[in-house]
């Protein structure tokens, strides 16, 4: 599985996805990590670049922080947000990332590792990646929240079930026993697993709906609706999260499981 944006998804995604959704669990997990000045950080699957950025913000002018990604275009909106932040960038499958061995003090991932198509291969080369000492960990979603529930549900009656199980799968993750076995396969010391909940605000779902399919990977499907599909589906949404509606947003609880390993 991989998730792949082509065309404007990647603008969309990280004018709208970064700022409501991906930018706030980005501090969470960074604050679990506690990143410290001049240390060599390797955020992996960091698209748009939102938790690279911000981990460069933490260590500082003496520390390294590279980025890596399979989706090239992801990537070249990275390198434009970033110039100047002395961020290194490298379009790598994350099996086979190709750098020397313990060039890393921290490796994280936010919302990558559900899509590594060899889990035990990619936490192998992360292990090999990390110092002696050092600490790895992934930020996956716990399961749906409200809103992708609605979202999920709308798809399948106005799209398509295949398209709606494409989407429902970004959702479907390693439970916290699952996570805590594959890390402590792989050669993982004091692995643990943390739950972080946020509330999510983001506009109506007239407004916001459109705006993240349009950032997905099934925007295309989306976007092939006639007129009518297309409002039908939000209007489907907007109905099954009325119980959410505070104003003029909707604001719901959303959580990840991050699961934290040292090498």
């Amino acid at each position: 599985m991989t998730f792949q944006l082509v065309g404007s998804g990647p603008e969309i995604y990280e004018k709208v996805m970064v700022p409501l959704w991906f930018g706030r669990w980005a501090e969470a997990l960074v604050d679990k990590l506690s990143l410290q000045a001049s240390e060599n950080v390797l955020d992996v699957a960091c698209g748009t670049g939102v938790t690279t950025r911000l981990a460069k913000s933490k260590v500082g002018p003496m520390g390294r922080v590279d980025g890596v990604d399979i989706n090239a275009a992801m990537l070249a909106k990275a390198k434009e947000i970033a110039d100047g932040l002395d961020i290194g960038w490298i379009e790598s499958d994350v099996n086979d990332i190709g750098l020397p061995s313990a060039s890393y003090d921290v490796i994280l991932s936010q919302h990558g590792y559900h899509y590594f198509p060899d889990k035990p291969a990619a936490l192998s080369e992360f292990r090999r990646l990390l110092s002696s000492g050092g600490r790895m960990a992934v930020s996956i979603w716990d399961g749906h929240s409200p809103y992708t529930h609605a979202i999920c549900r709308a798809i399948e009656r106005f799209v398509s079930p295949e398209i709606a199980e494409k989407q429902r799968s970004q959702r479907e993750t390693p439970s916290t026993d699952e996570l805590i076995a594959q890390l402590t396969s792989a050669g993982f010391s004091r692995v643990s697993v943390h739950r972080q909940e946020l509330m999510i605000d983001v506009p109506l779902a007239e407004e916001f709906v459109p705006l993240h399919l349009g950032s997905m990977p099934i925007a295309g499907a989306f976007m092939a609706l006639d007129d009518d599909a297309k409002q039908d589906l939000v209007n489907d949404v907007s109905k099954s999260l009325a119980a959410y509606v505070r104003g003029n947003r909707l604001v719901y609880p959303d959580a990840v499981n991050v699961a934290l390993g040292y090498r």
